[in-house]
């Protein structure tokens, strides 16, 4: 009688309830619990957990949902991507430093398919969910607040329970020799130990929450969305503290220019441009709108160097980052095609470092430099690749479908936009950062679904609330404010100007 493993009868079991799977990746998403001792290698809980997901996935995938995904563009690429960081294995000097690279985008993989699978299952998957995620989203708000101004407890979070949630070899690092920039009084983290990437995971949270409140219209949602995207200067963060007022804004504009042409395609009244025509115009808006939004970033800087201790610190952060990304450019000139493969920026950059008077062990922070290093122009191909095809994904949600879908697709477009925007400064992956592979794959896959690359044909039945409100509803929280007047939350600045780095992070 064949025997079957445990894990492989768990797998399979939640394999065929993918939303169940899907609660679960959802709520280990913030805490991760990093179980193992000091002294072996930090893997975290999420990574345990979709690896034993695998075989039910697959199983799934098989059995009807795998078809449509596989012809999609972007799930080819996030596969080619894969592939191209597996074989870069073969010319690297340190084939052990890309195993976490290749093991986080194989969970990125996974958990887009599973929730992909999981909203097929159940369109009602973001109403179902609220409880098991967005309270975590709180936790951490509430955790970047009091480590700013408690500097104290935030140093005794993180030599007691800090590794659990963070990794017990990176809290054991940061008190030995390798700190990060939360140690900096004018920074906090919460459960990151980086303020950037804390930044990062407030603000992709909070227009997510925008997304998910969209087609649910659970106002508490869209509260917790504005408390995060408020709580986001107050990790000290500059480049997430400049985003957290232009991409808000941005969708605003294009809300605001998309409306009367959402209106004319639904009612039919240019029935000559067939389906073409109300693409056009949004890709029209879209432009607009970004040009929107970089009229209102020069504002916000123009206001936010008021502050000269601001202007001072994004200035020495962006000559930090110029200095790196001169030994990039560098070797890029001397082998443009394979890269410098893993291990090779960290062989390559410390005689740079010492010749140019900076610290040694600087990353690339930029998201599309990393990619090349590690894994040649092949790399960088399909990581550009990768963000374009996100944003055409919400295209179709955009010109069709109700008029939730396609604030969900705007507020989506935002998410897929701060990783990119944020990763082109800091030390991130295409996903940005492990917490955010659930959330970001739940809004990709709420897009694949909502676009009809294989729509769940009694999604329509299920839906309920079919012209929710457009936009963060700040007249939800205050009444007297209307779309038009609803203003956003107030960058708020601590004392302190503080270095622009700290260990191997740039400020």
């Amino acid at each position: 009688m064949a025997r079957v493993s445990s894990s492989g009868l768990w797998s399979t079991a939640v394999g065929s309830s993918p939303r169940t799977a899907a609660f679960l990746l959802l709520f280990l998403a913030l805490p991760q619990f990093y179980l193992l001792p000091e002294g072996s290698t930090d893997i975290a809980a999420t990574t345990v957990v979709t690896a034993l997901l695998v075989p039910g996935v697959l199983l799934a995938a098989r059995r009807g949902s795998g078809v449509a995904l596989v012809r999609l563009g972007l799930f080819r690429v996030l596969v080619a991507l894969l592939v191209v960081r597996l074989l870069a294995l073969a010319w690297s000097p340190d084939p052990r430093a890309g195993m976490p690279l290749i093991a986080l985008l194989g969970q990125f993989i996974v958990t887009l398919t599973l929730m992909v699978q999981a909203i097929r299952q159940d369109p009602e998957l973001p109403r179902r969910l609220a409880r098991w995620y967005w309270p975590w989203v709180l936790v951490e708000a509430v955790l970047v607040l009091v480590f700013r101004f408690l500097p104290g407890v935030e140093d005794a979070f993180l030599r007691s329970v800090g590794g659990v949630f963070i990794g017990q070899n990176t809290v054991a690092a940061l008190f030995d020799g390798s700190p990060n920039n939360v140690f900096d009084p004018a920074k906090s983290g919460g459960v990151f130990v980086n303020a950037n990437v804390a930044g990062l995971f407030l603000g992709v949270n909070a227009v997510a929450a925008f997304a998910m409140a969209a087609v649910t219209r659970a106002r508490w949602v869209r509260v917790v969305g504005l408390i995060a995207l408020a709580t986001v200067p107050f990790t000290g963060s500059k480049s997430a503290t400049v985003l957290a007022i232009v991409l808000p804004a941005a969708v605003l504009a294009v809300r605001r220019l998309g409306s009367r042409s959402a209106r004319t395609a639904r009612t039919g009244a240019d029935r000559r441009g067939s389906r073409r025509r109300p693409v056009t115009r949004m890709r029209r808006h879209l432009w607009v709108g970004l040009a929107a939004a970089g009229m209102l970033g020069a504002v916000a800087a123009v206001l936010l160097t008021a502050d000269l201790g601001f202007l001072q610190a994004l200035a020495k952060s962006f000559g930090d980052r110029t200095a790196i990304w001169g030994f990039g450019a560098e070797a890029f000139l001397r082998d443009p095609v394979l890269g410098l493969g893993y291990g090779g920026w960290d062989a390559g950059f410390d005689a740079y470092a010492r010749e140019h008077g900076i610290y040694r062990s600087f990353p690339p922070h930029n998201v599309l430099l990393a990619a090349w290093a590690a894994t040649g122009l092949a790399g960088l191909v399909l990581t550009v690749a990768f963000f374009t095809l996100a944003v055409r994904l919400t295209l179709p949600v955009l010109a069709g479908g109700n008029e939730g879908r396609r604030v969900l697709a705007l507020w989506a477009t935002a998410a897929v936009g701060w990783t990119l925007i944020h990763g082109l400064g800091d030390n991130t992956d295409i996903f940005g950062d492990i917490h955010l592979i659930p959330i970001l794959s739940l809004l990709l896959a709420h897009v694949i679904v909502g676009g009809g690359e294989e729509s769940n044909d009694h999604a329509h039945a299920h839906r309920r609330d079919p012209a929710p409100p457009a936009v963060p509803a700040v007249g939800d929280v205050h009444p007297e404010s209307s779309d038009v007047t609803a203003q956003l939350p107030a960058i708020v600045r601590g004392p302190g100007p503080g270095p622009g780095h700290a260990g191997d992070r740039v400020g």
